[in-house]
């Protein structure tokens, strides 16, 4: 196990920030060529998914409009930017195959690529939550400058996460569903369409045991107005630090393996 390769490979991912933003441009523009609205139609489908799931489940929890479409708005938003983030991950090494046999590349490059494409998408998603605010009347307050390091903080876990599920789904290539199943079965037991309050008493504190919900609530809360919870920072920083020297370790230990596994 040679860690100082490991750690050199990070940085010079880091240090060759154009290449994986160029690719992660390049993936964007190939996937929506001769498209007029590109990835805009992510954004339709999911103000469209808003504005029909918003009145109907907040009629049957009995909650305000104002109350329950901006929650729903946020963690749809958050939620595609997280999941479609750690689905992607498992073709980081293999859908880049043809880089990887030919070129020595940092592997972290293509870990950020999926992290920097999964950002364009959020960047045109996010233009739903001003005309939510404006229908609803809503407003937003200082608190709302939160969200910056709760982005920062969910994106270094994003990255350690994305290493992880990329060298286990390129040894394992049948483990791309398995992470799809795992993603779909997280969506309805992570606060999207339903709110913590809603549990019975007593149960609420069983929704901070799926790590999703934190970093959700990392970035949706500060911009609902409020800010939170001093433990979801605590779990989000440590599970950064555990994550990222596992994740280290793992790149260490099977980073020469990959291209052969390809």
């Amino acid at each position: 196990m040679n860690l100082s390769e490991a750690i050199v490979d990070i940085t010079a991912a880091f240090r060759d920030r154009y290449f994986w933003t160029a690719l992660g441009w390049q993936d964007i523009r190939t996937r929506y060529r001769r498209s007029s609205l590109g990835p805009l139609w992510i954004t339709i489908s999911t103000a469209v998914t808003v504005a029909a799931m918003g009145p109907l489940y907040g009629a049957l929890f009995a909650r305000s409009p104002g109350e329950f479409i901006p929650h729903l708005a946020l963690g749809l938003i958050f939620w595609a930017f997280m999941s479609g983030s750690i689905n992607e991950f498992c073709d980081a090494f293999s859908g880049s195959a043809h880089y990887l046999k030919q070129v020595k590349l940092p592997l972290t490059i293509f870990v950020l690529r999926v992290i920097y494409r999964q950002f364009i998408i959020l960047g045109h998603n996010i233009l739903i939550y001003p005309v939510v605010m404006v229908l609803l009347g809503k407003s937003v307050n200082l608190n709302i400058f939160w969200a910056i390091p709760g982005l920062l903080l969910v994106s270094v876990n994003l990255l350690w996460i994305g290493l992880v599920v990329a060298i286990f789904c390129t040894r394992y290539r049948d483990m791309h569903p398995v992470v799809g199943s795992v993603m779909s079965l997280m969506f309805f037991i992570t606060p999207i369409v339903w709110q913590v309050d809603q549990l019975p008493p007593g149960r609420a504190h069983l929704a901070d045991l799926n790590p999703l919900t934190i970093l959700l609530e990392l970035m949706r809360q500060p911009i609902l107005g409020g800010v939170p919870a001093p433990m979801y920072w605590a779990v989000a920083a440590i599970a950064a630090v555990a994550g990222s020297v596992f994740a280290v370790a793992l790149l260490a230990r099977f980073r020469h393996r990959v291209a052969y596994w390809l």
